[in-house]
Parts: structure tokens; C-alpha cells; sequence
């Protein structure tokens, strides 16, 4: 038997490779045959991933969501660039009691893309997972050499404030290459399920300023129609990290797409699943969000597409709605052995991870002894 790990982060307390590599080790151990594709969604820990499947890590200075100095890095796979946008203006960069998605800008992501592009990247991927910004992406846009000037002819595009000020748009000369958004986000840019309502207030914005940015970033949206006779608020994703998806596929004519899915083409996922009888996959939980489209239900779903008869196995911490994700996920199970707290699970997740897996593992031999 020959098995296929490809396990996304535990969020806050295991990253992909730990946990793809935890649950590769035990089974190795009981004599089972292997293979490792490491994913991610587009979000915190994408650069990592890369540097796991063999990219080669550069460091440039750019800017923190408040404009501070930095280093941040671009995975290099030959002449295609990653980015992870929570690397220069992620939410994990500035404080608790920093958090203002009214100041914060995408400006240092705009500058990590602009040295990609000056490096001679022919195509770039962006993660735009673990944003600290409701920008719309003026930040980034501004450090693209785009001009957003307000009714005297000013710059404005430091923060989500600045959105409601801009009256006229230039545009940038630069050629840009082939650009990809990762996103495993399917919120539209505007309204209740949108940018700023949904995740204006993991980012710091109480209700006023949800309902303003909610508002500046539907004026933005009217501006960019007058100039591109594109509207944002159609495309799907376009509320990924603060409107970033929807004005980045406009102004950069980047193409969204899962994360998952590009990682999975990454790191040869077609080929070691044809090899595979059944798959371990998960993350921290398994919820009724899993079917929308997050990792482990995006890989189990590819792998049964390849492996018709495959058989498929997601871990979590916690697990619900299993109806929602049954038809993909044969079996999901909880490497939870007792009741425990949050930060108890998210301190002992990788032990509990690699002690699930040892009896995965004996289950599997097993299983394949009797079949011989």
C-alpha cells in the first residue's frame, strides 16, 4: 500500500510541512510506502511551503502594514515569483492594539512585486492570505507606479481612509507579466458578506469603520468602472484581503485561483497520486466551511478524480457537519483523545498529531498484510 500525505496547517499551531512530515514518519515506521506534496492555501506559511518543494528564498526590503522598514521574501521557482502578502502587510506583523484597517496599507506588498518584476519574473503567484488590510489594494497598487490623487491632485493611498478621498486614477506604464492570485476566499467585495463586514473586524475596524470602508471601497469600485469598465463587485473572491482580489485582477489583470490548486500543481500532485491508494490530508477543523473549497477537501477531491477507488482520510482537531464533505472525504477523524482547551490542543497539536498517526499507521498495515 502506498500512501499520499498532503496535510494543510493546523492555524497556530502546526505549519504544513511539520505536519505532513509528523504523519509521513509514522507511517514509514510501520513499513508503508510514501509520498509527500506539500500544500498551502495562500495565506500564512506559503513562502515555506515553496522552500520545502525546492524554491530558492531571496530577502528584499519593503514595508510593514504601518510603513516600517523591513525584510520580507520572494520563493524563486526559476523565473516564476511567490509571494505571500502576509509576509509584508500580514494581520502577524504589527501588534493587537495596532490594528486600523483605516491606516493600514498593502503598499509593502506592491514593493516585493515591483522587485520581482525588476528581477525579470515572468510569472507571479501572490498569496494574499492574512492580510492586516481593507486597502483595496491602493497600497500595493501605489508601489505598481499607479497614481490615486484626491479632488486637489494629491496622493491618497495610505489605508482604507484614503479610498473615499481619490478622485482621479493614473495609470501605471509598467508591463506586468503573467500574475496568479492564491485565495481560498469566495466573498464578494462589498455588502454583509463582503470585505469589510466579514473581515474588517479580525483586522481592528469596529461597526463605523466597517461601514465605512464598506462604502469607500464601493466608491473605489465605482471610480474603477469609469476608468477600466470592469465592476469589481461581480467577480468572485473579489473581498479576499480587503479587496485585493477583485482590484488586483482589474489593475494587474491577475487571474484568481484557489490556493490549494496551485500548490498541488506545484509540488507534482497529478503524478504521485496515480501511485497512491489512499490519501491523508486535514487542518484544524473540519466544519461546514471544508466543502466551500478549503484544502483538504480540494485535495481529497483531486485525488478521487485520479484514484477513483482511492481511499481518503482527513484529520482535525475538531469535526462537524460531516454530510457537507462526505462525497470527498471518506473517512474524517479527531486526533483529539480527551476533552481540551483551545490553547491546550494548539500547544499539543503536533504530539497528538504524531500519536493519531502511529495508530493510522498500524490500521493500514494491517491492512495491507491481510490483503497479501
Amino acid at each position: 500500500m502506498k500512501i499520499l500525505v498532503s496535510i494543510n496547517a493546523f492555524k497556530g499551531a502546526v505549519s504544513t510541512v511539520l505536519a505532513t512530515d509528523t504523519v509521513s514518519e509514522e507511517l514509514l515506521k510501520s513499513g508503508l510506502l510514501v509520498e509527500k506534496c506539500y500544500i498551502a492555501d495562500g495565506g500564512d506559511g506559503s513562502v515555506d511551503v515553496a522552500a520545502s518543494m525546492g524554491a530558492n528564498l531571496k530577502y528584499y526590503d519593503t514595508y510593514d502594514p504601518l510603513m516600517r522598514p523591513i525584510k520580507a521574501p520572494i520563493a524563486w521557482f526559476g523565473k516564476t515569483a511567490l509571494i505571500e502578502m502576509a509576509k509584508a502587510s500580514g494581520i502577524a506583523l504589527i501588534r493587537p492594539e495596532e490594528r486600523n484597517p483605516l491606516k493600514t496599507t498593502s503598499f509593502g506588498t506592491g514593493v516585493l512585486i515591483k522587485k520581482a518584476i525588476e528581477e525579470g519574473a515572468q510569472e507571479i503567484i501572490l498569496g494574499i492570505g492574512g492580510s492586516a488590510t481593507v486597502d483595496g489594494g491602493i497600497g500595493m497598487l501605489t508601489a505598481l507606479d499607479f497614481k490615486f490623487l484626491d479632488s486637489k491632485g494629491n496622493p491618497s493611498w495610505i489605508g482604507g481612509e484614503s479610498l473615499k478621498n481619490i478622485k482621479t486614477i493614473v495609470k501605471s506604464p509598467i508591463n506586468f507579466p503573467k500574475i496568479t492570485i492564491a485565495s481560498d476566499v469566495t466573498n464578494p467585495l462589498l455588502g454583509t458578506n463582503g470585505a469589510s463586514y466579514v473581515f474588517g473586524p479580525q483586522k481592528g475596524a469596529d461597526s463605523k469603520m466597517v461601514e465605512f470602508l464598506d462604502n469607500a471601497l464601493a466608491h473605489f469600485n465605482d471610480l474603477t468602472k469609469k476608468y477600466f469598465n470592469i465592476d469589481i463587485a461581480n467577480i468572485e473572491g473579489a473581498g479576499a484581503a480587503g479587496g485585493i482580489g477583485g482590484f488586483a485582477s482589474c489593475y494587474l489583470n491577475a487571474q484568481i485561483k484557489p490556493g490549494a490548486e496551485l500548490f498541488m500543481d506545484l509540488g507534482n500532485f497529478n503524478k504521485k497520486a496515480s501511485n497512491c491508494d489512499c490519501l491523508i490530508t486535514g487542518e484544524g477543523a473540519l466544519d461546514k466551511q471544508t466543502a466551500s473549497g478549503k484544502a483538504p477537501y480540494r485535495v481529497a477531491k483531486r485525488f478521487k478524480s485520479i484514484n477513483k477507488n482511492g481511499l481518503t482520510i482527513a484529520l482535525a482537531g475538531s469535526i462537524s457537519d460531516r454530510d457537507t464533505y462526505k462525497d470527498t472525504i471518506d473517512i474524517a477523524l479527531s486526533i483529539t483523545n480527551k476533552p481540551l482547551s483551545i490553547r491546550e490542543s494548539i500547544e499539543n497539536t503536533n504530539v497528538l498529531l504524531k500519536s493519531f498517526a502511529s495508530e493510522i499507521a498500524k490500521l493500514l498495515a494491517w491492512k495491507e498484510k491481510k490483503l497479501n
